[in-house]
């Protein structure tokens, strides 16, 4: 994990003050996806722009606290990237990359030629950091190093009323089937403490 050292970019930094808007839980979720999810790439073989890769994972759950009744908090999340990478002047053709990343990171069955690789390792890190899914292709000392620097706190319980404010408020929505196909219970069983 050493060799994850996040980007010093203007982008970086817009993204970076844009995550301080978040809740705590949310906060620490969202540097343990983007560490767990370069893990999962480099494991893998796949290439990521660690710059585009970093900020969307800081941003992927901006949008869920608190819900907006009836609107996937993807979109919002989605919004506020791409207002941070309009404020840093990054090509359009790479906010709409984050943008897109962002919003397919919930959706079920992700695969990397139909949905690109930001996105899949979007959601393989966070499942990593709320499942535990894939632990097992991150060595125990890069999971304790990514544990001792962004600490859990009470990560399952605070996950799980998030996903099931944002199943409430879209019922229509892809947390709302998560939640039906067990996700809560994923949480909890997670192989963390907290």
């Amino acid at each position: 994990m050493a060799a994850f050292e996040p980007p010093d970019s203007r982008l970086a930094s817009e993204a970076e003050e844009a995550c301080r808007e978040q809740p705590e839980a949310v906060i620490g979720h969202s540097f343990r996806t983007w560490l767990f999810g370069r893990a999962l790439a480099a494991v893998d073989g796949s290439e990521l722009d660690p710059e585009l890769f970093y900020c969307a994972a800081l941003l992927h759950d901006h949008g869920i606290s608190p819900p907006t009744p009836g609107r996937d908090f993807t979109l919002a999340s989605a919004e506020r990237m791409q207002a941070c990478a309009n404020a840093a002047g990054l090509d359009a053709d790479l906010s709409e990359l984050l943008a897109d990343a962002i919003c397919v990171h919930t959706t079920p069955g992700v695969a990397i030629d139909r949905d690109g690789a930001l996105g899949c390792y979007l959601q393989w890190g966070a499942m990593v950091d709320g499942a535990g899914l894939r632990i097992w292709d991150v060595s125990p000392a890069n999971v304790g190093e990514v544990l001792r620097r962004y600490p859990r706190g009470d990560f399952k319980r605070e996950l799980a009323t998030l996903v099931k404010a944002e199943a409430k408020a879209v019922p229509g929505g892809r947390f709302a089937l998560l939640t039906r196909c067990g996700l809560p219970l994923a949480v909890r069983l997670a192989p963390f403490d907290s």
